[in-house]
Parts: structure tokens; sequence; C-alpha cells
């Protein structure tokens, strides 16, 4: 302990409440109080005095320089202990008098970190100014921006640095390297001219409102995998790596009672791992000169076998039950460079449409290899028989002669003979299958018009919205269909038929809510698992049945892992690796809203209050609705994390019009040929129910955001209210006509919005409801957003919208970003995206036009 020093005394100012703060005048702020570290001594490195090989003898700045700690990380509270070697450094509050010795004296290259956080409720611009004695570098959110360097001397050097601070709670960091003579230092704010002290908040807490490094930095659990016997899982984990663009994939094997990870598959190239159906065994594949090995490890034995190598165009894998047998999948891309082609069917200029894919069949024992499937069109692999003899699998190909314009045939294969049963052929609107426990029964997911009017429970609506998922058990003896989820009104997801106890899990989103439900076929009966989360997004079954995995966040809560012992019907957490770092995040209160619609309809929707709400004041409001047809869950983060507009000062109005899924067919069905009439009524209506019923909510400061559909909804509303100040349209369409034909799948997503309708045939909605042939109707600003190289809704929707507005004078802002597509997904552009939201709404909401400015700064062009 003879390196370590009592606290080190140096001059700080700064302080934990603005009333108590000193300033000089109405633009700057002596800075007080801090939290401070025990001061540890830094011994220099044998052989300092010998010059280098460029001739240089060591500078006692390299020891400040020395990254020592990971700065990004140090956000302490007081009395929070910071780990140094063998040591341990409590952080201590420092609010010095002006008795106390300002010049106390300390052993030489004596090292102090210094932390205080700073507060803004808008973008703003300031200037840090310190006057040192000893060597320090002064860090904004882990980055530095200041630096003194020069051995202390009698007078003091001013240091400066330009800073600007986005809304929310950011961290100064301050490490100091302490000679044995003068080493006070102090720091002042100095806003600059459009700010003034009373914008800018201190404190030495950490607790903060979230941010856009929140939702997208740290470890994210993604999936898992169960062992055959339900006792260790293979858990997959991502991580951004700020500041570049790459992200970080690996699974790691854990023990489910222990929680002790038995293996990590982190840094390796292995991929495709996956559980055997038996034993403590893995698989995984790898790549040699283009061409891909299959590889067993045993856990028990330790032991690694390559079961099969040479294999071209690999795509996927599957074991059979018994694990003598592993299906495989090849795939290859029939494009071709070209400078002039003919399109061969609508289809063929998408990407990907020349790409085929086949079945082979493996045998694990003696390594041969068989082709299972040929022809002209892919096959895709549905499900493995429980006995490993059949496989079913299924072929899909464009018919424009006849709606829906795609016909499906479903196949049974006899894997000892090859002989192929065709268990449906041309069906219209195709499915996927998955075998009882005793292969008599297949269990079709598909929409309601799956086998036609059987599974429609649309009511007064003429065609069903097929995007809403169902559940069919056939036959196949018979082909006697039965439509299980008739009566049941979430929309299905991903579907497990578990082998041991016979009983259909799945996912389905329950209104807003994911869940995971089972299906008795006994009593026939639906039962939602005792799961307490919002929102499940990832589950898998062991081979033995016994227990299940699966991931799921809330609102406010981040993604985590967790088993479910299916006897027992007890759920235990498996993996959190977010915990620690939303410690410190503080959300506001979110609650359901729902109103009812003078027909007597009840649209349902919910709130999310500002951290630190205030029913006396007066807040801007955002509104938001869904994108398709697909309700906006209650998830954690996401393309539009409500949370971090919330903490961004507003309130948060989500709802949930006509034409979503989770809320029975008919409802869903009201997409279909609607094209947001009825949709943007209900937004308007209910707008406008919530502001008479909210006092607290500022009318004149209401704004609107929507992606893809809900961009095109963007739009619209804007032609027929002016209720928004202002309205933000990523990737919307304004001609549903143009999206129709050019869309990479226009013509297929309007199966479900406009089937049956044409723009020949049905005008007043193709070109009547585009907003951009009622664009002079518009009075709300408006930003359209848009990514460059976006295949879904083509970059031409809001370019076209914005050329109208324009010319007819309207307040439009267009921001491309480059190279992306219907999904902002690259890290840094994500940021710079989100910004552009936040800037805009700040602009026109909070009346705050300098982040905005600052971002796109007009020019003299």
């Amino acid at each position: 302990m003879n390196k370590f020093l009592s606290i080190l005394t140096l001059i700080v100012f700064f302080n934990l409440s603005l009333r108590a703060e000193k300033r000089t005048d109405k633009k700057t702020i002596i800075l007080k109080d801090w939290l401070q570290t025990e001061a540890v001594t830094i011994n220099l490195p044998a052989f300092n005095n010998s010059p280098d090989i460029d001739g240089q003898t060591f500078h006692l700045k390299a020891l400040i320089q020395e990254n020592y700690l990971n700065k990004q990380e140090l956000k302490p509270s007081v009395n929070e202990v910071l780990v140094w070697n063998n040591s341990n450094l409590k952080w201590n509050k420092a609010a010095l008098s002006k008795k106390e010795d300002l010049n106390a004296r300390g052993k030489a290259n004596s090292l102090s970190y210094f932390v205080s956080y700073i507060s803004v409720e808008q973008w703003a611009k300031s200037k840090l100014i310190i006057n040192t004695f000893p060597m320090l570098e002064m860090y904004l959110d882990g980055k530095k921006i200041a630096s003194h360097y020069e051995a202390e001397s009698e007078k003091a050097k001013e240091i400066t640095s330009d800073i600007t601070l986005e809304p929310g709670k950011h961290c100064i960091l301050i490490k100091v390297l302490s000679q044995n003579k003068k080493n006070s230092f102090n720091v002042k704010l100095q806003a600059e001219k459009a700010w003034s002290t009373k914008d800018f908040t201190f404190s030495t807490n950490p607790e903060h409102f979230i941010t856009i490094n929140n939702v997208l930095d740290g470890t994210k659990v993604t999936s898992t995998q169960m062992s055959a016997n339900g006792q260790l899982a293979l858990i997959s984990y991502s991580r951004t790596l700020p500041p570049s663009d790459e992200t970080e994939h690996w699974k790691e094997i854990t023990d489910i009672n222990s929680h002790h990870i038995i293996h990590s598959f982190r840094g390796t190239n292995l991929d495709g791992i996956k559980w055997l159906p038996k034993g403590n065994q893995i698989s995984y594949i790898k790549n040699y000169n283009n061409k891909t090995s299959i590889f067993l490890f045993d856990l028990d034995r330790g032991t690694e076998k390559e079961i099969a190598n040479n294999i071209d165009d690999f795509e996927d894998y599957t074991w059979t039950p018994d694990t003598k047998t592993i299906i495989y999948s090849q795939a290859k891309d029939h494009s071709k460079e070209w400078k002039i082609r003919k399109i061969q069917g609508m289809e063929d200029r998408l990407p990907g449409f020349r790409y085929r894919s086949f079945l082979f069949k493996l045998d694990v024992n003696s390594g041969v290899k068989q082709r299972l499937t040929f022809g002209n069109l892919s096959t895709q692999l549905n499900d493995i028989s429980s006995n490993s003899k059949h496989i079913l699998f299924s072929q899909s190909r464009p018919d424009y002669n006849e709606y829906p314009y795609s016909k499906q045939n479903l196949y049974q294969m006899d894997l000892e003979t090859f002989k192929v049963d065709t268990i449906w052929k041309d069906k219209l609107f195709g499915g996927s299958a998955l075998y009882s426990p005793d292969g008599t029964q297949i269990l079709v997911q598909g929409g309601p018009s799956c086998f036609g009017k059987l599974g429609e429970n649309i009511g007064k609506q003429k065609l069903a919205n097929n995007y809403d998922g169902q559940l069919y058990i056939m036959d196949l003896k018979t082909n006697h269909v039965t439509p299980i989820t008739y009566h049941f009104n979430p929309a299905v997801g991903t579907t497990v038929w578990n082998k041991k106890d016979s009983q259909i899990y799945f996912t389905a989103n329950d209104k807003d809510y994911v869940r995971l439900f089972k299906y008795n076929l006994n009593d026939q009966s639906f039962t939602k698992l005792n799961i307490s989360s919002d929102v499940v997004k990832n589950f898998d079954i062991s081979s033995d049945g016994s227990t299940l995995s699966y991931i799921t966040c809330s609102i406010s809560s981040p993604y985590k892992a967790y088993t479910y012992d299916l006897a027992k019907e007890e759920s235990t957490k498996l993996s959190d690796p977010e915990k620690k770092k939303f410690e410190q995040v503080k959300f506001g209160k979110t609650e359901d809203w729902n109103f009812t619609k003078e027909d007597g309809k009840t649209i349902m929707g919910r709130v999310y209050y500002p951290p630190n709400f205030d029913a006396n004041k007066k807040y801007p409001m955002i509104v938001n609705y869904y994108a398709g047809t697909v309700p906006v869950e209650r998830s954690f983060g996401g393309r539009y994390p409500l949370n971090l507009y919330a903490a961004m000062g507003y309130v948060v109005y989500l709802l949930q019009p006509s034409g979503a899924t989770g809320f029975g067919q008919e409802f869903s069905a009201e997409h279909q040929n609607n094209w947001g009439i009825t949709t943007a009524d209900e937004i308007i209506e209910g707008t406008k129910q919530f502001i008479a019923s909210h006092p607290f909510v500022n009318a004149d400061k209401i704004g609107c955001i929507g992606a893809s559909y809900g961009g095109f909804m963007t739009m619209l509303l804007q032609t027929r209210t002016d209720i928004f100040a202002a309205a933000i349209s990523h990737a919307g369409i304004s001609d549903i006509t143009s999206y129709w034909g050019e869309g990479y799948w226009g013509y297929t997503y309007s199966v479900n919005a406009t089937g049956q309708s044409f723009p020949w045939s049905h005008r007043k909605i193709f070109v009547d409801q585009s907003p951009l042939f009622s664009a002079d109707k518009v009075t709300t600003p408006m930003l359209l957003i848009h990514g460059s190289v976006d295949t879904n809704v083509p970059l031409g929707e809001s370019i076209q919208m914005y050329q109208a507005l324009k010319l007819l004078g309207k307040e439009v802002d267009f921001v491309q970003v480059k190279n992306q597509n219907h999904h902002i997904l690259n890290y840094t552009q994500r940021i710079l995206w989100n910004n552009t939201i936040f800037a805009y709404f700040a602009k026109h909401l909070k009346d705050q036009r300098e982040w905005w400015n600052a971002l796109y700064p007009d020019q003299n062009l």
C-alpha cells in the first residue's frame, strides 16, 4: 500500500445544484464539486534515462498519456470503488471550501481521476476553460478534448476546449498527474451566445436518461439453442465496436444450472454451430478453399471428428432425430455479369431470383453424400419426421395468371427410397409445415387464406390480411384440415411441435405483446406460458422436450435469456449482459391509453412519459404508428426507441390503428383496399382525444413520425389534417402506383394491401389516396429521410414528394442516407440518422433550431 496516498487535494470548482454554483456572469460558471479517486503513485519504467531508438529519453507526459483504464466505462457514483491493481480506490465527493489549502502538496507522479456530470435539455455549445499547474487530460464522454503536458511551474497554464452537448447527461473526466510542486487547477464553463448558464445543470450523480448509445452499444443476447437433454444452452451474442461500424458476433455454451460458461466460440471462424438431437454434442462448419467441411465435437469426450468435406456451394444443414443423417442444402446464384439483358418475369429484376437451392443427404457413418432434389425450382426443407424416415420440402414459383401470383407445392420424401408423395400442389396461399410427433399429421402455418375460406374469420371484410399468421392441422391420410386458430386472435409466429408432450408451442403477436402460447390437442385449448416479460423474440425446445429457452424484453428492459421448465412452468434467468449498463438509466412511466371511436370500436395505444414528468408543465408530443401491418410491439430499443424520444422531453403517444395483426382477423383485414384512410382518420381522432384529455400536452407542438407504410401514413396525414407542427417520413410511399410497380416487393405487398385491385381498375386508391396527388393540401413542415439504395420503397418515393412540395412552396427537407437500404443498419449512420430526427423535432416542437442548423447548415449553392 506504500504506492497509494490519501486523497489528493486539488483545487476544483464545481457543484451539485445550479443554485449553489458560483457565477462570474450569466455566461460563465465556475465548476466546483467533483468525484475524486484516492491518488496512486505511478512508477517510472526501468531504464527511463536511457535514450530510445530515436534518441529520446522518457518524458513524464507518457505517464499521464498511458491508457490505464477504459475511460468510456468510468461513470462512477459517490463511494463507489475503483479497482486498481490489488487495491480498491474509493470515489469521494470533493467539495472544497474557500478556507482549504488549495496548494496542498503530494508525492511526485501521483495520479488521480476526477469526474463530474453535466446535463442539457437541448443541444448546446459551450467552452471549458482550465487553469492548471499539473499535467492533465480532460475527456468528455470518453473522448479526449484537452490536455496539458508541461511540467508544473509558478504560473498556471490556461487551456480551452469548445464542446457541443447533445440533450442528456455527459461525463467530464479529468486525469491529473501531480508533481511535488503546485498541484491546483480550476475549471470554468462558458456558454456560447445562444445559450446561458441556466441551460447547464451539474451533478455528481451518474443516473441519466436513456441515450442512443445505450440502445446500440454493449453486449446483446440474440438467441438461444438448447442441448438435447436441456442441461446446456448455446447462447448467441453480439456487440458493436465503436467508433468503427463493425459488429462482433459469437456464441457461448452455458450450463443452465451453474451458469458456468463451458465453452466460448469467440474469435473463431466456425459457423453453423448446432446441437445434435442426442447427447452433449455440437456440430459446426468450416470453409477451406471455398469448400465446406462439417465437424462433430463431443463435449463429454472432448473429441472432434470431421464428418464431411469438400462440399461445394454449401448453404445450411439439419440433423435427423436419430443423428445418423444430415440433410443439407447447396445453393448457387445463376446470375451473370451483363451489359444488356432480357428480364425473365417480374421477379427477375430482384437480386436472388436466379438463386437456386437443392437438398442433399449425408450418411454420417459412411460419409456418403446423395442428391435429393433437382430441377429449375428451389426446394426448401420444412421438417424431418421423428423416426428420421421422411422429410417435408416445398417449392414455390410465380404465376402471373392467378391471384395472388404465386403457387406452392409441398412434398413428402422417403429418405431410403427417395419416393416422393405430393401433399398439395399449386396452393395459392402457401404455408410451412411441421410433422406431428407420430408423423401422421402436419402442422401448417400460413395466412387465413391458406386453405381458402376454411381459415378465414374476417366478418364483414371482403379479403383477409394474410400477414395474420394462423395454424392448421392436416391429417396426411385423409387430407382433412382443421383451422385450430380460427377463433384465436393473436397472430402466430415461430412454432414448435414438442415431441415429448405432443403439445404445440408458438409465439404470437397478442395485440402489442409477443407471448409464448401452448396449444393442447386433447382439449383444444390455448394457454399463455407463465412468462412476465412483454416481448418474446426467440425460443427453442430441447430434443427431450423438457426445457424451453427464450429471449425476451420489455418496454424499459433490454433483452435477456431465460430457460423455462415445462413441467414446473417456471422461468430461470440465464443471461443478462446489459444489467450493469442500465442500472444508472432512469426511465419515464409508460401506460396504456385506449380510445373509443364514434362507431364504438376501441383503438389501443400506450403513452411514454418523460422522466421527471411534471403534470403541471406543458410538453410537446410525438405520435407514432405501425409500419406495414405488424403492430408496434412493446419491445426495447428498435428502429424508433420511443423511450429515447420521451427522454428528450416529449410525451410519446403510440396507437395501433385498424389493419394491425394480433387483434383478430377482422381487424387486420381492414388493411385490405383501404390504404390508410381508416388508419389516418383513427390517428387524427386518437390524437385529438388524447390532447383533449391531457392538459399537459401542448396542442400547438405535436409531431408525428413513421417508416415505410408508416412513412406513407405520415405523408397522407398531412393531406388530411393540420394538427401536426412537424412530420417525419422515413422511406415513405408517396405514390402507391409507382411503389406497386417499382418497389421490389410492391406488387406482392399489395396482395395484402390492395388485393385484386390495380392502378387501371382502382384509381380511387392508387391515385386519389396517394399523398403525391394531394401535395397541395400539405401545410405541415415535413422531413423526408430515405436510404439511398432502398429496394423495398425506392428512393424516388421521397424524391417526387420533395419536388412536389418544393414547387408548391411548402416547408420540406430531404435527407438521404448513403448506401443504406430500407433499414439504417450502419452504426455511425444510425446515430446520425437518429440525431437528424431529434434535431428536426427540436427545431419545430421546441423552437430550438441550433442542433438542426449545426447538422445541416444552409449553403450558398
